[in-house]
């Protein structure tokens, strides 16, 4: 009897012993930038990711606001302690950028006024994956750093044209980390490229459905992910949807209980003696589950990775209720509205006018595609006039792109199914010029008609009045006057007006 209550004690010591495996954090927060848009969320967003991974038996190393000397200090901690750690896992919010499609997050302090800045003030994002596989077995990488970055955009314009078009918005894709271990997972807050939102609440949305799902009992990190990537799709109406690429050998599990924790048997034991272990991929080969999960992501990403009708049909004959089922619909709805609507425009344009791609409406336009277009003011006003006469309102052109015709550009892109970005990508441009050609010519004329008739009114005007002059002197200015309209002075408006129309009529060609 005594020997039987020793053995039932002893397993109620070993079920009840914290897990085993090595875990550590890197958990880092910027919002108070001193150069560039402060963020409300990511240190709110860094801390409560803290307290939660603390909570999962996480050895935390976390910094918020930090300065490029501190965010290095905190990254050398971090790798110092994540030696032979079983996992390793990163959580980054804060501003983040690409250029050249490599991935740079940026300290507080960063203020990037030349390109040669990138390597001096900011944090190479390959930099710290390289610390994160020093003999670890798991890597977990999430990163809430997709925002709208105004230090990028004013970095492209100091760059050169050819250099100023690798600076893209968001971050790019990351590849998978290959360290011979158990594997890695990778985690944007939205699509490479993509821009994320920060939200109304305390914390982004991106970050408010991790902190819900992470710890949630029994769930494997991949369907942790997929939980999240459905939360955030359907909170922000479906325009941020997460991005994740994994390669695992098996599921991970950041909470396994009791019940499900996998039996290791000493020989010899019986079922009722049996330890139970709280490693962090269980097992070591894949499961049935996890090869499932495997070969659909593979499937869904090259879908993804050709953006085709086709290829998300594929995706939906092979998974008609599969994870990615209702976005692979919504994709293929969208195609087909965008298709038929530019056989539409096609049809009722000029020779047809020029087709858009599947990969060119892909392509979001930012200051750097608009920037390659070598628009002078009077391009840019053209572009204002076309905006106008398809519906978008700009006011009068004049050449200046400020906040309204942003917003026209926007309000076109989002009418014809593009990224709304507020800036134009060249294949965009040729299609609102081919949309509206017929009414620009016209438009055209009725300019011209309306400057010849203004020049008409001027030229009267400065006709000498039959007055009687005041004085001598007003006699003598009147009549230097009239020498100088006799002598072509009279043409300078006309040259000028010949100029703006001529300014015109160029982008028309063009």
């Amino acid at each position: 009897m005594f020997r039987k209550l020793l053995v039932g004690f002893s397993i109620l010591l070993v079920s009840s012993a914290p897990a085993l495996a090595k875990r550590v954090a890197l958990v880092i927060g910027n919002s108070e930038y001193a150069n560039t848009v402060v963020l409300p969320n990511p240190v709110n967003d860094a801390t409560a990711m803290a307290t939660k991974l603390r909570n999962l038996g996480f050895d935390v190393v976390a910094g918020y606001d930090l300065d490029l000397m501190n965010m290095r200090k905190t990254v050398g901690k971090f790798a110092r302690t994540a030696k032979g750690a079983d996992i390793a896992l990163l959580f980054y919010a804060g501003h983040g950028m690409q250029i050249g499609g490599q991935n740079y997050l940026v300290p507080v302090d960063a203020s990037l006024q030349d390109e040669t800045d990138l390597d001096f003030e900011t944090m190479p994002m390959d930099f710290i994956l390289r610390q994160m596989t020093n003999d670890v077995k798991v890597q977990l990488v999430f990163l809430d750093a997709c925002r709208d970055n105004p230090l990028a955009r004013s970095l492209a314009r100091r760059m050169s044209p050819s250099r100023s078009a690798t600076v893209g918005q968001g971050l790019a894709e990351i590849k998978l980390i290959e360290t011979g271990g158990s594997g890695s997972v990778i985690a944007f807050s939205t699509s490479p490229g993509d821009v994320a939102l920060d939200g109304d609440g305390q914390n982004s949305p991106f970050t408010t459905a991790l902190l819900k799902h992470i710890d949630e009992p029994n769930a494997s990190i991949q369907t942790v992910m997929t939980r999240v990537t459905g939360d955030v799709f359907s909170e922000t109406d479906r325009r941020q949807r997460p991005w994740v690429n994994a390669s695992l050998i098996g599921e991970v599990f950041l909470n396994k209980t009791a019940k499900q924790q996998v039996a290791s048997l000493e020989p010899g034991t019986t079922d009722t003696q049996s330890s139970t272990s709280t490693a962090a991929v269980a097992p070591s080969v894949p499961t049935n589950a996890a090869l499932a999960w495997e070969r659909e992501k593979a499937v869904w990403d090259a879908a993804e990775g050709t953006g085709s009708k086709a290829a998300y049909e594929a995706y939906l004959r092979a998974y008609p209720t599969g994870t990615f089922s209702e976005i692979a619909r919504e994709k293929i709805s969208k195609i087909t509205r965008s298709a038929e609507k530019t056989q539409n425009v096609a049809s009722t344009s000029p020779n047809n006018g020029p087709q858009i791609s599947a990969e060119d409406r892909q392509v979001p336009g930012t200051e750097a595609t608009e920037a390659q277009l070598g628009w002078g003011r009077s391009a840019r006003r053209e572009a204002q006039a076309r905006l106008n006469l398809a519906g978008f309102n700009t006011g009068r052109p004049d050449g200046v792109h400020g906040p309204k015709t942003r917003r026209a550009v926007t309000a076109w892109q989002t009418a014809n199914e593009f990224a709304p970005t507020g800036y134009f990508t060249a294949p965009q441009y040729r299609l609102l010029t081919d949309q509206t050609q017929a009414q620009y010519v016209a438009w055209l004329q009725e300019e011209q008609r309306r400057i010849a008739a203004k020049r008409r009114v001027v030229s009267r005007s400065s006709t000498p009045q039959n007055n009687p002059p005041r004085n001598r002197n007003t006699r003598q200015n009147q009549k230097a006057n009239n020498n100088n309209n006799n002598n072509g002075g009279g043409q300078v408006p006309a040259a000028l007006i010949g100029g703006v129309i001529g300014g015109f009529i160029g982008g028309a060609i063009r």
